[in-house]
């Protein structure tokens, strides 16, 4: 499936490249170039651009919930699931333009609409994020 089927963020928001893998409420595997022409570079910061935490948490949570909407009973032209946890977020170490971050989630658990995600980023190989992922599906407005 195509990544935009999948998600309902755009650019400058989308912050998923490729599907690598992806199991339907099991398991997400996905790619994110981090590019020195995105829009946040000039700002942070200008001696030596670093990805910044929120925007390494919300690619997180985009290649986490990916398998959310691939499955799973929820119509997707009727529902979204929205973050509504973080629990135990650690960054590693920094991200910069140029690398490569591979986003990996697992299913956790389901109690009734809160779906908790287990995810963890990394460049070549290395860990650089993780955290433990709460969503909430809901109808959209």
């Amino acid at each position: 499936m195509e990544i935009q089927e999948l998600l309902p963020h755009r650019e400058p928001f989308l912050f998923v490249d490729e599907i690598i893998e992806l199991i339907p409420r099991e398991y997400s595997k996905v790619l994110k170039h981090v590019r020195e022409d995105e829009f946040w570079v000039k700002g942070h910061f200008p001696e030596g651009a670093v990805f910044p935490g929120a925007l390494m948490m919300e690619t997180m949570a985009q290649g986490g919930g990916i398998m959310l909407s691939a499955g799973g009973g929820h119509n997707k032209s009727e529902h979204n699931a929205y973050l509504s946890r973080v629990d135990n977020l650690k960054f590693i170490c920094k991200v910069i333009p140029g690398d490569t971050v591979i986003v990996e989630g697992k299913f956790v658990e389901k109690i009734a609409d809160f779906i908790k995600v287990k995810v963890k980023a990394s460049v070549q190989g290395k860990k650089v994020a993780e955290a433990t992922i709460t969503y909430i599906v809901l109808k959209k407005i």
